[in-house]
């Protein structure tokens, strides 16, 4: 009973130092705080990507959040280490789980990129890159609509 109580004890304490450990870690974790602008009154959801690598730009995000649409702005943020990453952001206005395209792949949504920047064709990581670092603060990114 005695050797029962004793392992119990030490799993109990095990248990308390990986819980507190984990929380230190979240709680040193970066934040990299958009506030995303510009939102459609239509209502749908805001998708949130952000990209670490080139080549799966657009297509394998490295980290999204998908949040409501209850006012004209929303922020979000991404507990990532310091670097470079591309932003893209679209707000889907219908529910449908992805970006809608019209004819010659035009986005019939609001979208929006790192840097505010408004690509004429198919956006390129480079343009959308933003630097997150120590000193960085809150980003804007302002939704758009191509038509």
């Amino acid at each position: 009973m005695i050797l029962l109580q004793k392992r119990l004890n030490a799993f109990v304490m095990f248990t308390c130092i990986i819980m507190v450990c984990t929380a230190f870690k979240a709680f040193g974790q970066p934040s990299l705080d958009l506030k995303i602008v510009n939102v459609a009154k239509k209502g749908g959801k805001i998708v949130v990507e952000i990209y670490n690598n080139k080549k799966s730009w657009l297509e394998t995000p490295y980290h999204k959040i998908v949040v409501t649409t209850a006012q004209d702005f929303k922020d979000v943020s991404f507990k990532i280490p310091y670097g470079s990453y591309a932003i893209s952001v679209y707000q889907d206005i219908n529910n449908n789980g992805r970006l809608d395209m019209g004819i010659f792949g035009i986005p019939k949504e609001p979208i929006g990129f790192g840097n505010n920047y408004k690509p004429f064709g198919k956006p390129k990581y480079e343009s959308a890159l933003v630097d997150f670092k120590e000193t960085s603060k809150l980003m804007e990114i302002k939704l758009f609509t191509v038509f």
